[in-house]
């Protein structure tokens, strides 16, 4: 029999404490109720939908794609990896069964697993039969490919093998993906070494210009340093320098006239803002900066910034034919997160701009699309993460190293951490709301140069 010891003392309680109670009491059930409904949603959501594609094929794409002429070729092949160095590896040629042939591409089954994003040699020949048709004009054939689909089957008389689906990309872009594979090494070792690497420091008050100067010439930098915009353009004239760091009280006299002549006359210079907060530099955004420093801000976090943002600046500078001209197809977005408020808010933004957008609830998910599907952005939110976020990019960016990471935090202090994990831009959540996070999205998702 239950204690209901709870009876007497309600007995015990005058008129107005007893309304008191009740008043409480039904505060209590509604509170609960709607945790265990929230609970409820939560579990069913995550059951019946872990991975939500937006926007959804409709049965009109679907059967434009399966009513396409397609070219049933059922010939054996061979492919070769071009990463890693984004060299001919034909000495690692892999057999492979090409099931068919489409103007989305080539489907083909591989005993080997192979990432999304990997580029591929494949080689194959025609009978005369298929040579002749419209579809190739020579009976021996290779072709250069981007894995954008990977689908693990199980096989009829047991194992494993992968059904691969893969985009053609011309030659021209793989002499571009060679080119930026060295360009990125040379960008490494200057970063690493600091070769001739030079940085301009303009900043009012002598003490802070002087602090940060020896900062960066303990590391190994060229460094200049000006208290007056006048002196700083004359310096930058005089020196061909890599990088900017200065304050927003030098910058925001006159109407911020300092980053539009810097911009305007050195449009190879990066620059870092000094701000006071969040907010000051999504404001900011649109005169495309590099990157900021928060006050207070101690000789780690300076030295993580700068070295990230002079590799963003050198390959910038470096591709800037390729960046101008590139062309943004097929691209998609992986987004990790549990809360329905940034889900909608993202994905207003990136439909705008064409992506075609993955939202999941949790990383095991997110690694499932990233094995399956050519990832080119993800939005990672720390909040379902926490303390394992770090080690989750770090092997992410390590699997897929062309893939765009964004990570979405409400620490600041997180932020020298993710960059040196390397993730491309680290978004503290503004004070202000959703909005202007929209707009901070919005510039990393436009900018192939993008902002931290």
């Amino acid at each position: 029999m239950q204690n209901e010891s709870w009876k007497e003392t309600l007995q015990n309680l005058a008129v107005d404490e007893l309304r008191h109670v009740r008043s409480f009491v039904d505060e209590l059930i509604q509170k609960l109720e709607k945790e265990v409904k929230a609970e409820i949603k939560a579990e069913v959501k995550e059951e019946i939908d872990p991975i939500i594609i937006y926007p959804p094929e409709t049965s009109a794409e679907t059967r434009e794609r399966r009513t396409e002429k397609r070219f049933d070729l059922k010939t054996n092949g061979m492919c070769s990896i071009l990463d890693k160095g984004l060299n001919d590896f034909s000495n690692e040629e892999i057999p492979i069964t090409i099931k068919d042939v489409s103007q989305h591409g080539i489907r083909f089954i591989i005993n080997r697993p192979v990432l999304p994003s990997n580029h591929l040699i494949i080689k194959f020949s025609l009978s005369p039969a298929g040579a002749s048709g419209n579809l190739y004009r020579k009976s021996q054939k290779k072709i250069y490919v981007e894995v954008r689909r990977v689908l693990k089957r199980s096989a009829q008389y047991g194992g494993e093998y992968y059904d691969i689906g893969a985009l053609s990309i011309d030659e021209a872009t793989v002499r571009e993906l060679q080119e930026e594979a060295s360009g990125l090494e040379i960008i490494k070792k200057r970063c690493k070494t600091k070769e001739d690497l030079k940085i301009l420091i303009l900043y009012i008050k002598e003490t802070q210009c002087r602090a940060i100067e020896n900062i960066l010439l303990k590391q190994g930098y060229i460094v200049y340093a000006a208290n007056q915009k006048h002196n700083a353009i004359s310096m930058l004239r005089k020196n061909r320098c890599d990088l900017l760091v200065t304050e927003i009280e030098s910058a925001k006299m006159n109407e911020y006239e300092l980053v539009k002549d810097v911009k305007a006359e050195f449009a190879d210079l990066g620059i870092i803002l000094e701000i006071d907060s969040i907010d000051t530099w999504v404001d900011l955004l649109p005169f495309r900066l590099d990157g900021y420093l928060l006050k207070g801000f101690n000789e780690r976090e300076l030295t993580v910034v700068v070295e990230v943002v002079l590799r963003k600046v050198l390959y910038k500078n470096m591709f800037r034919q390729y960046i101008e001209s590139g062309k943004r197809l097929n691209q998609n977005l992986l987004v990790v997160s549990s809360r329905d408020i940034v889900r909608e808010q993202f994905y207003e933004n990136s439909n705008q701009k064409g992506l075609k957008t993955f939202f999941v609830m949790n990383t095991e998910y997110a690694i499932n699309v990233l094995n399956m599907t050519k990832i080119d952005f993800m939005l990672l939110d720390t909040a379902i993460t926490g303390e394992e976020g770090l080690d989750f990019v770090t092997k992410v960016k390590r699997d897929f190293p062309r893939l765009s990471i964004t990570v979405l935090s409400e620490n600041i202090q997180e932020r020298s951490s993710y960059l040196m994990g390397g993730v491309d831009n680290f978004i503290v959540k503004p004070t202000e709301g959703m909005q202007k996070l929209k707009q901070f999205w919005e510039a990393v998702i436009t900018q192939r140069d993008f902002c931290l």
